[in-house]
């Protein structure tokens, strides 16, 4: 028996079921007081699946062969643990290429008992090292036709190889399927086959990070011993099939192949439906994928393959084909008009793009998906939603019956980062003194009223002028639709909600604000009005709540005095308008209107007072404006008219 060995591992199927297979061999060679290390060379991905056991502390094969010539047993020993270690890769399109490769599996049989190299099935340049190095092949698949098929094709092949006496073993995960294997087909794999029980409930205490594999009353641990056994002992036998296998059937077609393995991921991630890292799931999205590829022995290019897993994994974890404008940092909005028209504003400009939803149930997935994320439904009875996705940006969705051409999705996105007061003088929005002027505003607890257009960036100046607000102050925050970024400590932030299904339980801005006043706010900020909760939000600023913000949508400073006054009758209160003038007048003292420009540019256009003169009369005092023609911002003299 040889004390010392190389045993390769050669993954078909899912990587789950051949991490288990390796974890349970490291184990039990560990209860032998035998040592052995794992070397990962399935992809550059492979150490997110080791998480599942609890090994976070992985290293790299790159490292070590970054060494070139000066890899050694010493270094080996140094540098790992020399009873149980698993090595992964950082990049797996470059390591087969190292010449000191072979070098490097000396040195570790050298050191550990046992090397067992994982590798997969598609691989030439992995499955010639196996052949150059290894002492035993266990090739692992599950008990089903396609799996037992591509095991033969990897038997045959490497059965058929004379540069090396090969002890190849079959390794079957018994799944528990009604597939049978006592065809006399398969009788030459049989004789050397080790089957592994992996019933849903075994899979369960495997796949526990605790799980002891000392436990013999565990059929799988029972299993795995003999088989371990039957390695130790080299009880293998070489023989050939009585006839080929039938290739697989090609799907005809991108979309056909898409949507079958869309189905088949469906099913096979329930089992990592409490995982929350994107990453990771990512990651196992493209391992399942590339199973499912060879499982179903279809031929694509490489650039095909990449392709697939990005669009699968975006459709399953993102918003499919609007990941790539979600994640393009020059886009602030998506228009989505139906299923084949596609629209993004870029650097301030519309422009149509090439990308198509397959069709329109596939829209309506990812709208029922965003809509459902933020606890709202969407369906005929109740065909429009206002939500967000986690990274703040505004959705807005229609359907049919009232979206007649093909359902309407508008996405507004923000900032990833945080922007500042000095982002917006850098961008031209701006000037230096104008925002000198809003913090100090902000400071000594004005009452601000942002006015503009739709996509001017009235909720994006809201939050960089918010940020001059103390961080010993308690504010509360009301909005349809969550988007602030306060970044204070004391921060209460509140979110309307829409009738049921039922048409109840709505809560509205106005009940918000409303109840905002019994939480004991220092300020109050309201992402927008737009009706009766005008007059309450005007109340508050009147009764001691000094510093608070609202935006609201305008043209002009005077304009918006004038929306106010809309609203605040919108309230149903039976006042004079010249009673609820004097209330705007006395609530609001600046008025910032900011515009969109034809070139995409947004610029405050006006930052304007509203005070009483010595007459008794209101005035708009504009402070600062935007020169149009001598593209500049000027500050203007107090006395400029603008009464009102």
């Amino acid at each position: 028996m040889k004390n010392k060995k190389i045993i390769s591992v050669i993954q078909i199927d899912s990587p789950l079921y051949v991490n288990t297979l390796l974890n349970g061999i490291a184990n039990l060679y560990s209860y032998h007081d035998k040592s052995s290390v794992i070397v990962d060379m399935r992809s550059s991905k492979s150490d997110v699946l080791w998480s599942v056991y609890g090994k976070d502390n992985i290293k790299y094969v790159d490292e070590i062969l970054n060494l070139g010539t000066n890899i050694n047993s010493q270094m080996i020993r140094t540098y790992l643990d020399s009873k149980n270690e698993i090595l992964c890769v950082r990049d797996i399109d470059n390591v087969f290429e190292q010449q000191n490769l072979n070098c490097f599996f000396e040195c570790l049989s050298s050191v550990y008992d046992n090397v067992i190299l994982v590798i997969q099935d598609k691989s030439s340049e992995s499955k010639k090292i196996v052949l150059e190095i290894a002492d035993i092949i266990l090739v692992s698949f599950i008990k089903e036709p396609t799996s037992f098929e591509n095991c033969k094709n990897l038997y045959l092949e490497f059965s058929s190889e004379k540069t090396k006496e090969l002890k190849i073993l079959p390794v079957m995960f018994d799944i528990e399927t009604n597939y049978d294997m006592d065809n006399e087909e398969y009788g030459f794999i049989r004789k050397d086959m080790a089957v592994l029980p992996l019933s849903f409930k075994i899979k369960q205490e495997v796949l526990n990070a605790n799980f002891l594999f000392n436990d013999k009353s565990n059929k799988f641990v029972k299993a795995l011993d003999h088989l371990i056994t039957k390695i130790e002992h080299y009880e293998f036998k070489s023989a050939s099939p009585k006839k080929d296998s039938p290739s697989c059937v090609c799907l005809s077609g991108y979309q056909e192949l898409k949507s079958k393995l869309h189905k088949e991921l469906i099913v096979r991630m329930q089992e990592y439906a409490k995982e929350q890292d994107q990453v990771k799931l990512r990651n196992i999205i493209e391992m399942q994928i590339e199973g499912l590829l060879r499982l179903s022995d279809e031929k694509i290019s490489f650039n095909d393959e990449q392709k697939l897993i990005k669009e699968l994994s975006d459709e399953i974890l993102g918003l499919g084909i609007l990941e790539d404008f979600i994640n393009d940092n020059e886009i602030t909005e998506i228009m989505v008009n139906g299923c084949h028209d596609i629209y993004v504003e870029k650097n301030g400009k519309l422009q149509k793009t090439e990308a198509k939803f397959h069709d329109e149930n596939k829209l309506r997935t990812v709208i029922d998906r965003i809509a459902s994320s933020v606890g709202r439904h969407i369906d005929e009875a109740s065909p429009i939603v206002d939500a967000r996705l986690k990274d703040g940006s505004r959705v807005n969705a229609v359907i049919s019956p009232v979206a007649l051409n093909g359902s309407v999705l508008t996405i507004r996105k923000f900032a990833k980062h945080k922007l500042s007061a000095d982002d917006i003088v850098s961008f031209g929005s701006a000037s230096p003194e104008m925002m000198d002027f809003l913090s100090q505003a902000v400071k000594d607890k004005k009452n601000i009223l942002i006015s503009g257009g739709t996509g001017s960036g009235k909720t994006t100046l809201l939050n960089v002028i918010s940020s001059f607000i103390s961080d010993d102050e308690r504010i509360i925050t009301i909005e349809d639709s969550a988007e602030l970024q306060l970044q204070q400590n004391h921060v209460v932030r509140l979110e309307t909600r829409t009738k049921s299904i039922e048409g109840t339980s709505e809560i509205t801005i106005r009940q918000l604000v409303v109840n905002a006043l019994r939480m004991r706010p220092d300020r109050i900020i309201v992402g927008e009005c737009r009706s009766g909760e005008t007059l309450d939000m005007l109340q508050a600023m009147n009764t001691g709540h000094d510093g608070s913000m609202t935006t609201v949508h305008s043209n002009s400073c005077k304009d918006a005095v004038s929306r106010l006054l809309v609203m605040v009758i919108m309230a149903g209160v039976d006042l004079p308008e010249k009673a609820i003038l004097s209330m705007i007048y006395s609530a609001v003292n600046i008025i910032i209107q900011i515009k969109r420009f034809p070139d995409g540019g947004r610029k405050i256009s006006e930052i304007s007072l509203l005070q009483k003169n010595d007459g008794n009369l209101y005035e708009i005092i504009p402070v600062f404006k935007y020169d149009i023609e001598k593209n500049s911002f000027v500050k203007l003299i107090s006395s400029e008219k603008g009464r009102c």
